[in-house]
């Protein structure tokens, strides 16, 4: 009988033991997998940031040279749109774009050489353009000056993105990594295009090589002061056979001049010349 008491007393035990045990069991599950929710949240959660889209940039991605002496002479100021792009998710409101200059590598002088004017990106957009004034002064006949952006992180965009990769590889690798800062270089001075001889270059091809001299000749002839890159894309850029006329008036252009003259040297001392095409 005692034997019997105590198995049944065992059984209740048992019982009572698995009664009470699973409530704290499904407690402490769900205890954790909070926890884990949270961890989730706080590794997967990317802060917002912003960049200079150097892959929409033609040309050089780093720098700009630009001078008001290939423009038309009554052209005070010009504008430079820089593109930047928004990493992450896009917002419900506007965001102002920290693009800034830096004072310690920059010679320019804001409001006298340049000013950058407010830009957002908007609500629910992922891309702006953010404009850059740029000022004809006296100053810049004898002088260039420098004018380097970046992107300052701040409270809408607080995330500081260094470098970007662009999105073509090669065996998995990026084909080009950009940094997050842009040079214009700002002159009242013939200077030499960015692309003059870069692959797929008209100037190069209809012109050959770069002088100073010869430059502003084919400015004087053409009647173009405003070339776009590689002399061939963009608005306003010149058809195939533009430049074949364009050519043919150079090559004229410099027999009358050496008839009446000899031959023209340019600043290095050297003879001008165009190609034989």
């Amino acid at each position: 009988m005692k034997s019997n008491l105590v198995t049944v007393n065992a059984k209740i035990m048992k019982i009572r033991t698995i009664k009470y045990k699973a409530p704290h069991t499904l407690m402490l599950c769900l205890l954790l997998s909070l926890i884990s929710c949270k961890k989730k949240d706080l590794l997967y959660q990317e802060l917002p940031g912003i960049y200079i889209n150097k892959e929409l940039m033609t040309g050089s991605r780093d720098s700009v040279s630009y001078s008001f002496a290939e423009k038309e002479n009554n052209r005070l100021l010009d504008t430079i749109f820089i593109p930047v792009r928004v990493s992450g998710a896009p917002a419900s409101v506007n965001r102002t774009v920290p693009l800034v200059v830096n004072p310690t590598t920059s010679t320019a002088i804001s409001g006298q050489h340049y000013t950058i004017l407010n830009t957002v990106v908007d609500a629910g957009a992922y891309t702006a353009r953010v404009p850059v004034v740029l000022k004809r002064t006296a100053d810049l006949k004898n002088n260039q000056v420098r004018i380097y952006l970046k992107i300052d992180a701040n409270n809408e965009f607080p995330q500081l993105i260094t470098n970007t990769k662009t999105p073509n590889t090669t065996n998995g690798n990026p084909l080009n990594i950009y940094t997050n800062v842009f040079l214009i270089k700002l002159s009242d001075q013939i200077l030499k295009p960015d692309t003059w001889d870069l692959s797929g270059s008209w100037f190069k091809y209809f012109f050959g090589a770069y002088s100073a001299v010869k430059f502003k000749f084919i400015i004087d002839v053409t009647g173009r002061s405003v070339w776009p890159p590689y002399a061939r894309y963009g608005e306003n850029a010149p058809t195939s056979s533009q430049m074949d006329i364009y050519y043919s008036k150079m090559v004229t252009a410099l027999y009358e001049y050496e008839v009446k003259n000899g031959p023209m040297l340019d600043e290095n001392g050297n003879q001008v010349t165009f190609p034989k095409l």
